[in-house]
């Protein structure tokens, strides 16, 4: 907004002639708006990904809800423990879990 008088010099050749509408359309092609001034006019985010990613990656830590495979059994509850399997195992599940949330399901949270 800081070249817009300057643009409304050059923009017509009778004064109250271009409407303010015009001219920020011009000067945004022209590159002249503050990023703060693109930023207003952007669509809601999608907070979607964030919170799937969020959740799963809370539910999915190896040891915090449940272990597989355990060190005794298949699975393990509550059990605090990790090993190495467990890690890649979860980290399978995270992924496989994510993909089919995010692209097949297509989970979308806007926000106002």
């Amino acid at each position: 907004m800081r070249d817009l008088p300057r643009l409304r010099r050059t923009a017509h050749t009778h004064p109250g002639e271009f409407p303010e509408k015009k001219i920020q359309s011009l000067a945004q092609n022209l590159g002249v708006l503050d990023r703060t001034d693109q930023r207003e006019e952007r669509e809601m985010a999608d907070w979607g990904p964030v919170i799937v990613a969020t959740v799963l990656f809370v539910l999915l830590t190896p040891g915090l809800l449940c272990t597989l495979p355990g060190r005794g059994r298949v699975a393990e509850f509550g059990s605090m423990h990790t090993s190495g399997l467990s890690i890649l195992i979860h980290a399978v599940l995270y992924f496989a879990l994510v993909t089919i949330f995010l692209i097949a399901v297509g989970v979308h949270v806007y926000t106002g």
